[in-house]
């Protein structure tokens, strides 16, 4: 006999349609009944989803690509976002396109500090910067100009491209670097403060970039209850972003995440099954609620329509 791990609408209350954030849930398809098996989960919030960068060097070049808008920067370049990390053990900065011709220089995903100035580029003064420069090398600036930290990081013209930061000790740590289908350890201590981290983007440098994605997701520290079958489980806090438990089960189950602080949940419903049938569980009750509590707000909108009218 299989367990079947079936998954839960993520959104299933009123208070939770506009929030940013969402609980991220990792667990084995099927294990035996008996087993013990392991549930993987962590809360993350979407800081950015967007190729319109919110803040360019001026001067940048815009480039027609066939059809596609391109950047092209000038020395020192960029295009970033601005982010408000202070709360988060986590980020990770995902970018989807190409170096249009060859890479001259050194362009990247880039984090800069709070005292950047967004006039110029960043050749120009000093400040915070964190550079996982595409060419290879990781590049740093604490105040007193760019310096080499490694010059081993992997290099990437085209693709996929992804990097992980996470908050050690109050520090920016570059954990890894993703390039298409290949992961890359790092694990660098930077030493620059991870509250002072204020735009992430990319840095075009003196090369010509084409965007088709870029994200920014963050995680942050958060407490958690769980329960199984409706009683608390456990409870705690996420361990550098991420939280497990270890269940051993001898029939259905209903196991409920939850952070309290967000209003947001997610249901995982556990049940024997021969054929180990996987498939999303809609919560019944929780979305009668919403539907009832959409339909009094409706009603109660028109009659306030009705009233001014009379």
């Amino acid at each position: 006999m299989k367990v079947a791990i079936l998954l839960a609408i993520l959104v299933v209350s009123l208070s939770t349609l506009s929030s940013a954030y969402s609980i991220e849930v990792c667990y084995p398809h099927q294990v035996l009944m008996e087993q013990e098996f392991t549930i993987r989960f962590s809360l993350t919030t979407s800081e950015i989803n967007s190729t319109n960068f919110e803040y360019i060097t001026p001067g940048a070049e815009i480039v027609n690509v066939s059809g596609m808008t391109a950047y092209k920067g000038f020395g020192g370049y960029w295009m970033v976002d601005k982010v408000n990390i202070t709360n988060t053990s986590e980020l990770v900065v995902s970018f989807y396109g190409k170096i249009v011709g060859q890479l001259t220089n050194d362009p990247g995903i880039v984090l800069y500090g709070s005292t950047i100035n967004l006039e110029e580029s960043d050749n120009s003064q000093n400040s915070y910067y964190v550079l996982t420069s595409w060419s290879g090398t990781l590049w740093l600036n604490k105040f007193k100009g760019w310096y080499s930290a490694i010059s081993t990081l992997p290099t990437f013209t085209s693709g996929y491209y992804k990097a992980i930061f996470k908050n050690v000790n109050g520090s920016v740590c570059i954990c890894s670097i993703s390039v298409n289908s290949s992961t890359y350890i790092v694990k660098y201590d930077t030493g620059i403060p991870w509250d002072n981290i204020t735009y992430v983007g990319v840095r075009l440098d003196t090369d010509t970039v084409l965007p088709l994605s870029f994200s920014i997701l963050a995680i942050p520290k958060a407490y958690y209850v769980v329960y199984l079958n409706s009683k608390e489980y456990t409870s705690g806090y996420t361990n550098e972003g991420y939280s497990t438990i270890s269940l051993r089960l001898y029939g259905p189950a209903t196991l409920n995440i939850t952070f309290p602080q967000y209003h947001i949940y997610k249901t995982i419903t556990i049940s024997p099954t021969s054929n180990a049938d996987i498939h999303e569980d809609f919560p019944t009750l929780q979305v009668l609620i919403l539907s009832i509590a959409i339909i009094l707000l409706v009603i109660s909108v028109i009659r306030e329509i009705k009233s001014k009218k009379a």
